[in-house]
């Protein structure tokens, strides 16, 4: 579910704008998210180094090149 999903959802209504649509988009968003969440699986870690190699590459930064990711945060560790 995202912000087009729900602008979709919306214009299919009769009252697009109305609290109960917007309260029940929400419930849905919510859910969602949730479930996003708790399907998320977070990598072992030893470090903040990998941590954060581990968290990039998650978020899928630098086009997913594991060699820009481990310089970027190179970088921010030695700004530190």
């Amino acid at each position: 579910m995202n912000t087009e999903r729900i602008k979709e959802i919306q214009k299919e209504t009769a009252y697009p704008d109305s609290i109960s649509v917007q309260q029940a988009l929400l419930k849905v968003w919510n859910e969602c998210e949730q479930e996003r969440v708790k399907n998320c699986s977070i990598p072992a870690v030893s470090s903040q180094r990998e941590l954060l190699i581990a968290f990039a590459d998650a978020i899928n930064v630098c086009d997913g090149d594991k060699r820009k990711i481990r310089k970027l945060v190179d970088i921010y560790l030695k700004s530190k």
